[in-house]
């Protein structure tokens, strides 16, 4: 299944594998291979880290004229369009990952770095190719490098081209005329060499492992071998050429290990492979009424529905197949039908059930439901529709018409197919005799789609009420047998295992479940060989039979025919033969009811099995994941575990990182962005299990010699200094020197150019731009057009970000400067710095701190309107509407703090989160904690005394020193405050959007799109539009499972900075708990000053509800939701963070001791 262009692909399987190729080539006693058969089930997910690479536009020109003249051509010119369509493919690196269970047990992890290969071009031109790939990953660095021989015949001899990867991802051509590929040196060695990106390379390999070899007969006559192969690849110091041949080069130098694959093979001829031609139907206008289910129309499932269909194509099967199986005669009741049958009166039954359904009254459905079922039955069947069904039946049935009986079932489009079973919604009737009881069942059946367990069911799926139905009339067979196979395991999709129930009678006894059938199990080989493996026999009480007078009856079974199968073994292998037929015909596992009577074997319906289709919790949890580029690859939380803390939904996740990564691929709003722009892989920001992490040696792409420099550097995205050798090595490796070069000349001009002229236009730019900004839904009436209208306005997310992420580079290029000044005033990072640099930093006029202030003035002011107790009495309902309604002071600043402060929340990048404007019932809970704790005292703000602080501070200070400080200081604060108000006026922008995205979910819950307003948050906008115009109910589906498993993912906690593929933290696991009395952590000090209280440890706003005053706070990390909670706190210590952190400002403001960046606090203490 393709879920994005170029991006990432989904890849299932349940097959049946050697015990060799699963477990490493494992052999016998007596060393052969071993020929038991597994059965491997696996889930993986194709994710790229590179764009794709067009062998066609890529080959260098002065190799392929010396290629082309190495042949004879057939022609006077070169057969250059023969060779661009045998060339016509591309091949894109990137992982695969997922999982791998052999034989049920426990599931594996599967990741393996590798490429893809796809071709376009016309198979026919392969004819007399041979071609030599050598295909490679270095795991170390994440290099990947392809070198290609190709020949010809009549075309091109010893043709070389093919790519490497630089380490940022992008893939550079092999362009050098003079490339080389000796394929053996020796009997298994390879060498090469070439340039692609400025560099030369060369290549040594050793093939290793065993060989597969594959020989082709049926479709193309060649051969196909393919062989590991361990290699070193050195980048070469000079212009000199590899030695090769195994002569020793003194210019290697740098070599890395990796490892890959080489494929070699020749294709002598061809057999093309006709594409089946897609079926046409006549025009709606054109259909039938009734249709034969011989005839060929009757596979169309718009016509026929989904039983229907599949019957129309079982019929068809079983002329080829005669003698081994029948489906009985019978004909379908056509949609067009059903549209000819809906009047006026049943349309406005449809139309007042749509009205109670989607406002979720359920005992008005119910009675809706009821009623329009009532009018469905008592409207009769238009006569052009009556006088077809009777001349259809009495075509096929013309010779004892009234002595047959008939199966009357529903058929509706998008019934049994693998996204949507219907199973058990629509009705059936059986044993119906005569004209009149068919006319009365046909009508049933389409009422029985408004039944309320139907309704439900369709609106959980996201389908219309009102579905185009079909209705099947079929030969109803007096089975004496009957029952399900299933062509694979039915709970393990295991398609070695086939499964068949079955009782006496008919089949309504066993797919009814109201009897315990007998069950065989059948073993099924790679030739399709079948032998019984188990039986299990039944209880068979009762069997159903047919009545001579029409409907059916149900008798006991004798005690004789209880003990015995009442399937013999021939019959189950010859049912099992005719399943398998179906199975290939049908290209899927499947469903497939049948009977038996009189010596003959009758197939009733074919479905696909349904179990197992669906996502894995692994698939769901990983499907947003980046790709690594390395095995060691480095990713940090930092600053993004603030702002986007926990799982962000998919729907805020797929917004949030498309407008990220255009702003940061920005040249207008990043200071510095080298390299080429990525289409197909991220770079910088990316998510893992659904929490946003940054790419974190793409946040040092400054990286050079200096590694002083690079620590403090990284106070911009820490808060701190951060010691990782390993870290800045791999930088320095992937982005070198020159780009730090040019970091200096460009970032600096542009950042100092901002601090002194450009934050206050870009502050007010921003301001203007978004004065009164409103995305109006108003004139929508529609969800398609409300989605058109809020895709047509993304940029205006892109530009909000953008000047908000100019003003941050300023304030962090300024708090860079002040760190340095300290650190070389001191002459070392220590203690000293870290609370001189807070110290300087505090500011009261900062947008986030105003947060609590403004919620201190406000618990004042209620205190005053009321008393205290009173107001802490009452429920937050009660607390809410006194202030929304109370004429007094407290009145109005609440209403001025929603007006300020409205648009913020926890998670506030996150479209799915409620604002406190939207929900203020947790803030009324705080305010009900906060009243009585507030003097007016603690409301004063005092002027600050410049040359009191310089002299409060321990870091030595020169004159100039001070001069410099009492310059940058000021704008550092500054700068801090425009970045806080940027981001609010940005956070305005996003809760626009998040208020349309609540419009466009009760539009389509009106519209039956979907079953409520929360589940579209679940949904990527590609599923939003692919919904809007399929309904498909996989989406709805997959949206389901995702929101299961929001609240365990959501819990995650992972490190600062990881090496490798992220694991989250496992309480208890990752760190010991210390018990020792003396037992004390270390952290960064980013506001001074000493709490001694008692610890709460809260990971989440619910638990944060319960802190009282004075409670020293512990927890990962905080954002601007949680600022309300400050002006009662002792202390905070976070997890994450640091000086320049939401914790560590607005604790600052407040005077509260506060220690950031203190890892495992929040398992080594308990509340």
């Amino acid at each position: 299944m393709q879920l994005g262009e170029f991006r990432y692909t989904l890849r299932a399987a349940n097959c049946v594998c050697d015990e060799g190729s699963c477990t490493n080539w494992e052999t016998s006693e007596d060393g052969e291979p071993s020929d038991k058969k597994v059965h491997v089930k696996f889930a993986l997910l194709w994710r790229a880290s590179t764009d794709p690479f067009d062998f066609r536009t890529d080959v260098n020109s002065k190799a392929l004229a010396t290629s082309l003249a190495k042949v004879k051509w057939n022609e006077y010119t070169p057969p250059i369009e023969k060779l661009f369509s045998a060339l016509d493919f591309y091949a894109q690196c990137g992982i695969i990952m997922g999982t791998i269970s052999v034989d049920g047990n426990d599931e594996e992890e599967l990741y393996l770095f590798g490429e893809r290969l796809r071709f376009f071009g016309d198979v026919s031109s392969l004819k007399g190719m041979e071609f030599f790939d050598v295909l490679g990953h270095i795991s170390k660095n994440g290099r990947f490098v392809h070198v290609v021989e190709v020949s010809l015949a009549n075309v091109v001899e010893k043709l070389i081209f093919g790519f490497a990867n630089v380490l940022t991802g992008g893939l550079r051509p092999i362009h050098e005329k003079n490339n080389s590929l000796e394929k053996f040196v020796g009997e298994r060695d390879i060498e090469a060499g070439f340039q692609a990106s400025g560099k030369l390379f060369g290549l040594k390999g050793t093939l290793a492992g065993k060989q597969n070899s594959i020989q082709s007969n049926k479709d193309c006559d060649g051969h196909l071998t393919i062989d590991c192969l361990d290699f070193e690849l050195n980048s070469l110091s000079g212009k000199e050429t590899i030695s090769l041949r195994g002569k020793e080069s003194n210019s290697l130098v740098g070599g890395q290990i990796g490892r890959g694959i080489v494929i070699k093979g020749k294709i002598r001829k061809l057999s093309r492979n006709n594409m089946p031609k897609s079926s046409s139907y006549p025009n709606e206008s054109e259909t039938p009424l009734a249709v034969h289910l011989s005839e060929k129309i009757c596979r169309n499932p718009g016509l026929t529905g989904g039983k229907g269909s599949s019957l129309g194509k079982l019929t068809e099967l079983s002329k080829e197949f005669q003698t081994e199986f029948e489906v009985p005669k019978g004909i379908v009741v056509t949609t067009r039908a059903y549209k000819l049958f809906v009047n006026e009166d049943i349309l406005k039954e449809i139309k007042n059930l749509e009205n109670v359904l989607y406002q979720d009254k359920v005992d008005e459905t119910k009675a809706a439901c009821q009623r329009l079922m009532e009018e469905v039955i008592k409207t009769s069947i238009p006569d052009p529709v009556r006088q077809v069904i009777v001349m259809y039946l009495q075509h096929l049935f013309f010779d004892r018409k009234n002595d047959y009986k008939f199966a009357v079932r529903s058929s509706a489009t998008g019934e049994d197919t693998e996204q949507m079973s219907s199973a058990g919604q629509m009705k059936t009737h059986l044993g119906i005799s005569g004209i009149s009881e068919i006319m009365d069942a046909i009508k049933k059946c389409w009422a029985s789609q408004f039944s309320y367990i139907a309704v439900q069911y369709k609106r959980q799926n996201g389908q219309m009420i009102n579905t185009p139905m079909a209705v099947i009339v079929q030969e109803m067979i007096p089975c004496d047998i009957a029952g399900v196979l299933f062509t694979c395991d039915p709970l393990t999709g295991n398609p070695s295992s086939m499964s068949i129930t079955a009782n006496y009678g008919l089949g309504e006894s066993v797919m009814s479940g109201v009897e315990e059938p007998d069950t065989i199990e059948i073993e099924r080989s790679d030739e399709d060989n079948l032998t019984i493996k188990n039986k299990i026999i039944g209880s068979k009480s009762h069997r159903i039979v047919l009545k001579d007078d029409g409907g059916t009856n149900v008798e006991d079974v004798s005690d004789d025919e209880r003990q015995s199968c009442c399937l013999s073994d021939n019959t189950a292998l010859q049912l099992g033969n005719i399943a398998i037929t179906i199975e290939k015909d049908y290209k899927s596992h499947q469903d497939i009811e049948w009977g038996f009577w009189n010596n003959k074997m009758y197939i009733f319906q074919s479905r696909p099995v349904t179990s197992g289709a669906g996502e894995t919790d692994f698939e769901i949890d990983h499907e947003f994941d980046a790709a690594l580029r390395c095995e060691d690859e480095f990713f940090a939380t930092c600053n993004v575990g603030e702002v986007l803390p926990g799982a962000t939904s998919p729907l805020g996740l797929d917004i949030t990182l498309k407008y990220f990564k255009t702003v940061f691929q920005s040249r207008r709003y990043m200071s510095y962005n080298p390299g080429e722009v990525p289409r197909y892989y991220p770079r910088g920001l990316i998510s893992m299990y659904r929490h946003v992490m940054f790419f974190c040696i793409d946040l040092f792409k400054h990286a050079s010699e200096n590694f002083a420099r690079a620590q403090v550097n990284a106070l911009a995205f820490f808060g701190r200094v951060v010691d990782n050798e390993d870290l800045f090595e791999m930088a320095k490796e992937r982005y070198g020197d020159d780009h730090a070069k040019l970091l200096d000349k460009m970032m600096y001009l542009k950042i100092i150019y901002r601090i002194f002229y450009g934050a206050k236009l870009t502050l007010k730019r921003l301001s203007k731009t978004y004065k009164g900004y409103t995305l109006s839904s108003v004139k929508y009436n529609n969800s398609r057009e409300l989605f058109d209208h809020l895709l047509s306005c993304c940029s205006d997310l892109t530009l909000a970000m953008g000047y908000h992420i100019v003003l941050s580079e300023t304030s962090s290029f300024l708090n860079i400067m002040i760190f340095i000044i300290l650190k070389k005033a001191v002459g070392e990072i220590n203690t000293d710095v870290y609370n001189d640099f807070s110290k300087l930093l505090t500011s009261s006029e900062v947008e986030s701190a105003d947060v609590p202030a403004s919620m201190e003035r406000l618990a004042f002011f209620i205190s005053k309107e009321i008393k205290p107790e009173d107001f802490k009495s009452m429920n937050t309902k009660e607390g809410l509407r006194w202030l929304e309604t109370s004429p007094t002071t407290a009145g109005e600043k609440y209403r001025e703090f929603l007006m300020k402060h409205g648009h913020r929340c926890l998670r506030e990048f996150d479209v799915y989160s409620l604002t406190w404007k939207t929900d203020p019932q947790p803030l009324v809970k705080l305010l009900q904690n906060l009243v009585g704790n507030v003097t007016e005292n603690k409301l004063e703000r005092k002027p600050e005394d410049f040359e009191k602080l310089i002299s409060e501070l321990k870091t030595p200070m020169t004159y100039s020193t001070k001069l410099v400080l009492r310059m940058i200081v000021p704008l550092s604060r500054k700068a801090v405050q425009n970045r806080e108000s940027s981001k609010s006026i940005h956070m305005q922008v996003v809760h626009e959007w998040r208020k349309e995205c609540r419009n466009l979910a009760k539009l389509m819950v009106l519209e039956g799109r979907i079953p409520d307003e929360d589940i579209l948050f679940f949904m990527t906008l590609e599923e939003i539009q692919d919904l809007l115009e399929t309904r498909s109910p996989r989406i709805i589906s997959k949206a389901n499972h995702r929101r299961r498993r929001q609240p365990v993912i959501d819990k995650y906690i992972f490190p600062e900075i990881m090496k490798g593929f992220p694991k989250p933290v496992v309480p208890g696991k990752n760190i010991a708990v210390d018990i020792d009395t003396n037992f004390s952590m270390k952290g960064i000090p980013v506001s001074q000053g000493v709490a001694t209280g008692i610890v709460r440890v809260a990971l989440d706003l619910e638990e944060a509800s319960l802190l009282q005053a004075g409670e020293i706070l512990v927890t990962y990390s905080t954002d601007i939701g949680w600022s309300p909670y400050f002006p009662i706190l002792g202390g905070v210590v976070t997890e994450l963070g640091g000086l320049i952190s939401h914790g560590a400002v607005v604790s600052r403001e407040y005077g509260l001791p506060c220690i950031a960046g203190l890892h495992g606090a929040t398992q080594q203490f308990k509340t």
